[in-house]
């Protein structure tokens, strides 16, 4: 019992540091007994927070302790995530909902996976539809492609590379929602699915 209240008495809080993207804010504090603890540690804040833009409260950044330096702990982004009660209320009668999930490199070989949503103006169908899920895929492959990950963390929060995916599938069909609702951090020796996930049961 002494041993386990001396323990305790060891514990120190240490701030948690956002990356140089949110200028290296502290995130939180943690308590622990060794600060080698924290690595590994994950945690989420809202981009509205983070940016002090109200307009970005339905986007959750997802973070990573990667490294402990002096009494702090360092992280790095793993997620970008638009929350699912936002994606809900994006979707409405007589339109086409696309939501698609694919793996992809980037320009430094991090590998992730990203899930656009898409949202037509009207219902479609056939061809149209079919042309407008293969061109999400392969615009936002080529484009990730020549990027590097923290260049597409900063245009995901600036909102730059859904501005660019909107204007170029409008060519194809007028959209009323062109958002990435998803880009993580992805296990490369994990068994991936197919090239553009939910194909299938969107065409039913």
């Amino acid at each position: 019992m002494a041993e386990q209240v001396a323990k305790l008495k060891k514990r120190q809080w240490y701030p948690i540091i956002a990356p140089k993207q949110f200028e290296h804010v502290v995130l939180g504090e943690t308590l622990v007994n060794d600060p080698n603890a924290m690595l590994g540690k994950t945690l989420s804040h809202s981009l509205m927070n983070l940016t002090n833009d109200s307009k970005r409260q339905n986007v959750n950044i997802h973070f990573k302790v990667v490294e402990v330096e002096g009494d702090k702990a360092k992280t790095k982004i793993i997620g970008y995530q638009i929350i699912p009660s936002s994606v809900k209320r994006f979707v409405r009668r007589n339109s086409e909902k696309m939501d698609i999930s694919f793996t992809c490199d980037t320009a430094d070989n991090v590998f992730i996976r990203v899930k656009p949503l898409v949202i037509t103006k009207a219902d479609v169908k056939g061809s149209v539809a079919a042309r407008l899920r293969n061109s999400i895929a392969s615009f936002l492959s080529k484009t990730i492609k020549k990027m590097t990950y923290d260049e597409l963390i900063n245009d995901l929060i600036l909102h730059k590379l859904q501005s660019l995916m909107r204007e170029n599938l409008n060519k194809i069909y007028p959209l009323k929602v062109c958002e990435i609702r998803y880009v993580g951090l992805e296990d490369r020796d994990r068994p991936q699915e197919a090239k553009v996930e939910a194909e299938t049961a969107e065409q039913k």
